[in-house]
């Protein structure tokens, strides 16, 4: 089954931008994230903000005007003093971990993501099978780079539409409008970003165990994003921005990198090594003793000491998630909702059990096996959606269910599946949410980190 674009849910009128008032009290974005990494990486992330220059300016060589007009694959240098990202402590350098480092480079990935292959994925590939210092499994960090830099450029744009829709040039009520379709599409995008981050802290795990969710990382998401385009490609049109102007070649530029690669994984060959891991993905595992900790995005992982078992994997911490989430039994309201539609995804990962463990011979091209790819894909993209929100500090919007429960509705209808029943429409909270950050200069990651521009 081919991944398609949720139906609509009908008729949709919205709040507001102060929207409704929140569920619970939450940490606002004081400082430069509601997450916030460790000090140093915040401020090497600002630096190179900072070098990157304003993004609008046309005298710029690293703003969005120039980088549009770039043709090929050369671009401008990079800063000197950014090799060191990619360095470990031992061998003079910065690196501590996966998450850190993309969090460092979201700035770049931000504004193109084929400068980041330039500048962070080929220097990494690099070093592959040579003995020049480097992070550890580099080939299959370098993968997720890809993921996480398309990600951050469609944020990029997202902002753009929501600029555009909060400060029509025509009728708002025509702007209004798009208020729903701008916040599905950002819960996607936390969704995405949820997976992809799971997938760079699972890097702490032996190399075997990390593989497949690797391959999701690098199907799923480029799929999802393929849709958030075109949909930010209607908004920008509907805003009366036209295809001559920055916003629009932007967003051209950057659909051009999805659809070309960038010399990312391709997200075909990425579903191949998917139906290879199919019997895997179905089988029981072990998760480690706090699998917890690896969804905790924005803190460093605390793995127990002493050997991990031996069929622990990435792709088993977000069953044992997914498993917790079902088996939870809130009251009713959006966490009834959210255990509701876990169980129901629940369902879904044991009915795809058998055929998954007997596709073990089935070669990549085989149509039942991509579909089972598919489904399986978006398992685990929904596992991270629940995951990550119940392992998210209680004051930062990650811990919202609406975000989370808006995320759920759009996979649940990508598979097929009844939309599990929701107390209130959630796209009123999360576009709330989406206009603050618009507002206030923050990203629309799921860090809820500020930008210099």
């Amino acid at each position: 089954m081919a991944l398609t674009r949720p139906v609509p849910t009908g008729e949709h009128t919205t709040t507001t931008a102060a929207g409704p008032p929140p569920a619970r009290e939450r940490r606002r974005t004081a400082g430069y994230a509601e997450l916030p990494p460790p000090v140093d990486v915040a401020l090497r992330a600002v630096r190179l903000e900072a070098q990157l220059g304003d993004p609008a300016d046309p005298a710029n060589r690293y703003g969005l005007p120039a980088l549009t007009a770039l043709q090929g694959t050369d671009g401008p240098p990079a800063p000197a003093d950014l090799h060191a990202e990619f360095l470990p402590a031992t061998a003079g350098g910065h690196f501590t971990t996966a998450e850190e480092l993309v969090r460092v480079l979201r700035p770049l990935f931000r504004r193109s993501p084929a400068l980041g292959h330039a500048w962070a994925a080929r220097p990494l590939l690099a070093t592959t099978g040579t003995a020049r210092p480097a992070p550890a499994r580099p080939a299959e960090l370098a993968a997720l780079l890809g993921p996480a830099a398309l990600l951050a450029a469609t944020a990029t744009v997202l902002r753009t539409a929501v600029y555009a829709v909060k400060n029509p040039g025509g009728d708002d009520g025509t702007a209004r409008q798009w208020h729903g379709t701008l916040a599905g599409d950002f819960a996607d995008l936390l969704a995405c970003e949820s997976l992809t981050a799971v997938a760079l802290r699972c890097l702490d795990l032996p190399a075997e165990a990390t593989a497949p969710l690797t391959a999701a990382v690098g199907y799923v998401v480029p799929l999802l994003l393929a849709g958030i385009h075109n949909d930010l490609e209607l908004v920008l049109n509907e805003t009366g921005l036209t295809p001559a102007g920055l916003e629009q070649r932007t967003l051209a530029r950057l659909s051009a990198d999805l659809t070309a690669g960038g010399g990312w994984p391709d997200p075909a060959a990425c579903r191949d090594r998917l139906v290879t891991a199919l019997p895997a993905l179905a089988a029981d595992g072990q998760p480690p003793a706090d699998a917890t900790t690896l969804l905790r995005i924005g803190e460093r992982t605390v793995l127990p000491p002493g050997p991990l078992p031996e069929d622990t994997a990435g792709h088993h911490v977000l069953a044992a998630a997914l498993a917790t989430a079902a088996a939870a039994r809130p009251a009713e309201g959006e966490d009834g909702a959210l255990a509701r539609a876990a169980r129901r995804l629940r369902t879904e990962r044991r009915t795809l059990r058998t055929p998954c463990l007997t596709a073990a011979t089935a070669p990549p091209a085989d149509p039942a096996a991509r579909a089972l790819a598919d489904r399986q894909a978006l398992v685990l993209l929904a596992a991270a959606v629940l995951g990550v929100r119940r392992a998210a500090d209680h004051t930062t919007f990650l811990s919202s269910p609406d975000w989370a429960l808006l995320a759920l509705v759009r996979i649940t209808e990508r598979l097929g599946l009844p939309r599990p029943p929701v107390p209130a429409d959630p796209r009123d909270a999360v576009w709330a949410e989406l206009a603050r950050r618009s507002s206030s200069g923050i990203d629309c990651d799921v860090y809820a980190t500020k930008s210099l521009w």
